[in-house]
């Protein structure tokens, strides 16, 4: 078993990137606003390859290795695998979706199914950041519509746009790993027609403007990068911002208020905000 300590904004991201291609991982808090990932390996893993993934994928977010205490240890008891798929449920967010963790799981009646490939679900369910970016990515995403989803992971606020009605979304990810993980949900929902995976960050974009963008991201990148929002938003185009915690809201709304981009919609689960803002003009 791998064992890596993220920060609680960081953990759904992280889990998703390193859940494709183990077994699985649970996301266990550890309090002080950390959590600890729990990265099952198969026997013919080569658990030093998986070390240094780990160790990529950490310094993606400014991470070191000691930082995240990364660290393997043998597993005795063989049966882990089977109890804990036998606990995973589907996932209600927004009011439309299910996110279904396992390939075995039924969509409950009424609910639009976004899967995930195998490996890709957590113990804990979704963070609250990922469900009150979802909540508004649904409420936000106008037929027809183009959306950026900046700091992808699993692909998950990709899909809900794109089926909430975006024509085209772009979904990038400072990670590759995360970037190749998100591409195979994508393919997995059979929405590679719309949306489009990337590496990179908001430079990826190509000079390209939006109607809409999600980022559930940690406070710093909204502080060093809201020129670069408003420069990749339409006039009157949404910033769905999340990924920090409600201390950190009165600075990003006047750094992003700086550079154009009002907030008239405060939400939060917890202690977990998320901003509905939009570009001046």
């Amino acid at each position: 078993m791998l064992r890596v300590s993220v920060p609680d904004a960081l953990d759904d991201e992280i889990a998703a990137v390193l859940g494709g291609g183990s077994l699985g991982v649970e996301v266990a808090p550890t309090g002080a606003g950390r959590s600890e990932l729990r990265v099952y390996l198969g026997p013919a893993d080569d658990a030093a390859a998986w070390k240094d993934r780990a160790a990529r994928s950490v310094a993606a977010h400014g991470m070191s290795a000691g930082d995240a205490a990364i660290r393997l240890e043998p597993v005795e008891d063989e049966r882990w695998a089977e109890r804990w798929q036998e606990t995973l449920r589907p996932i209600p967010v927004g009011t439309r979706f299910v996110v279904l963790p396992s390939p075995s799981l039924d969509p409950p009646a009424g609910r639009i199914p976004i899967r995930l490939v195998p490996g890709m679900a957590f113990g804990t369910g979704e963070h609250e950041t990922t469900r009150l970016c979802a909540a508004a990515v649904e409420r936000e995403a106008a037929a027809g519509s183009t959306w950026l989803d900046l700091g992808t992971g699993s692909g998950l606020l990709a899909l809900i746009a794109a089926h909430a009605g975006a024509s085209r979304v772009m979904a990038v990810d400072l990670d590759p790993e995360s970037a190749h993980v998100a591409q195979e949900a994508v393919q997995a929902n059979g929405m590679g027609d719309r949306v489009t995976v990337r590496a990179g960050s908001i430079d990826a974009c190509g000079g390209e403007r939006f109607d809409g963008i999600v980022a559930n991201i940690q406070a710093s990148f909204f502080l060093r990068h809201a020129q670069e929002l408003a420069g990749a938003l339409r006039p009157g185009g949404t910033l769905i911002a999340s990924g920090f915690l409600l201390e950190d809201l009165a600075e990003i709304e006047e750094t992003l208020r700086a550079a154009g981009i009002v907030v008239p919609d405060r939400r939060s689960e917890g202690a977990w905000a998320c901003l509905v803002a939009r570009l001046s003009g």
